[in-house]
């Protein structure tokens, strides 16, 4: 078998999401980074790093993937070793699963590997690709509809195969392809980018009730102008400028606030300063984007900075800014069950993804 290198620079491979190279190595960092590519061989194998939070039982990154166009992964791999090869797809053992030959299988498929859980945890960093002898790689199309989401562990997926009262956070039951931003950009056929954090805010990360104080440990406005934060800092290597020119979407979803909730209580003080922390992320998008749409979503499991945040777009668009929205998500209900530690059961994510998705259609973009 013969190694291929996934670099920046690699036009064998599709690459999505904000990708960090360091070392001869591809880092895929928040949840959902994907490299994709046609194959015509029999077998590949990946050569993966992770990083200490594997000793921690359900800290561990994982790997999802994909063959074909099937939406559920063919493999979800637990990144248990601290470097190890690892069997992607072979195609007799594939065929043998779908009951068919493997001379019945077409002969070139699409192969996707996805970083499954979040970047907060186990890293994922692919040192190269083991292919057969005289395969051929091609990749993927890329899609006329991009968008980017921001947002925390409701868009990471967070414990949505998990239930309340039974499960506490692990990466195991994390599923972004569960979750409602990856359900609306295949709805629409989009091409994405997840920067996506659990607990994380724009003022603070959640704090319990019995704390005053806000907790600004890791922060959206600290990490998004980054390529990858954390990658960067368990590196030791300095921070690297996301150059927005490597994914330019037609919509920003932002869904961020359901943290900060947490501190700011209904005071009217505590709320203006989300709303400036707000402001200032909008006006970045913009920087990096230019006039995009921009989608502003709350509501699934908190609901007090709705009017807050409603009331930021209003003055936004009086401002003259046509294309920034405000969309309201219904609050999850007990009856759709509840999933881990009190996050969206997977029939509250597709309720919020039908909805985004026709929102965003009615955008025409």
């Amino acid at each position: 078998m013969r190694k291929e290198i996934v670099t920046r620079e690699n036009k064998n491979v599709k690459q999505l999401g904000r990708i960090l190279y360091h070392d001869g190595i591809c880092y895929l960092g928040y949840s959902a980074s994907e490299i994709g590519f046609y194959y015509d061989g029999d077998r590949i194998l990946a050569d993966i790093v992770t990083d200490d939070w594997r000793k921690e039982e359900g800290r561990e990154g994982y790997a999802g993937v994909f063959i074909g166009e099937e939406e559920t992964p063919w493999k979800r791999i637990p990144l248990k070793e601290a470097e190890a090869e690892y069997d992607l797809f072979d195609r007799a053992a594939y065929a043998a699963a779908k009951g068919i030959r493997p001379e019945d299988l077409p002969r070139e498929l699409s192969v996707r590997i996805v970083k499954y859980s979040e970047v907060a945890f186990g890293a994922m960093g692919i040192r190269c690709l083991l292919v057969d002898d005289g395969a051929v790689l091609r990749p993927l199309p890329e899609k006329k509809r991009k968008i980017e989401f921001i947002g925390d562990s409701i868009t990471c997926g967070y414990g949505i195969e998990g239930v309340w009262n039974v499960d506490v956070f692990n990466t195991p039951q994390e599923n972004p392809y569960k979750d409602y931003a990856l359900r609306t950009a295949r709805a629409l056929d989009a091409d994405y980018q997840l920067v996506s954090w659990s607990g994380i805010g724009l003022i603070t990360d959640w704090i319990p009730p019995e704390r005053d104080e806000p907790d600004e440990t890791v922060l959206m406005p600290q990490i998004y102008p980054y390529t990858a934060y954390t990658v960067s800092e368990r590196l030791g290597i300095p921070q690297e400028v996301w150059d927005p020119k490597r994914f330019r979407p037609d919509t920003v979803v932002i869904h961020l606030g359901t943290n900060d909730d947490s501190y700011t209580r209904e005071k009217p003080e505590r709320e203006a300063v989300f709303a400036d922390a707000y402001r200032a992320l909008y006006r970045k998008v913009r920087e990096n984007y230019g006039d995009v749409e921009i989608v502003c979503c709350l509501g699934l499991m908190v609901r007090t900075l709705c009017p807050v945040l409603a009331r930021l777009v209003e003055e936004l668009r009086a401002a003259g800014d046509s294309h920034v929205h405000y969309l309201e998500f219904d609050g999850q209900r007990e009856e759709d069950g509840i999933a881990a530690d009190w996050h969206p059961s997977e029939t509250t994510h597709k309720k919020a993804a039908e909805k985004l998705t026709e929102f965003c259609r009615g955008l025409n973009v």
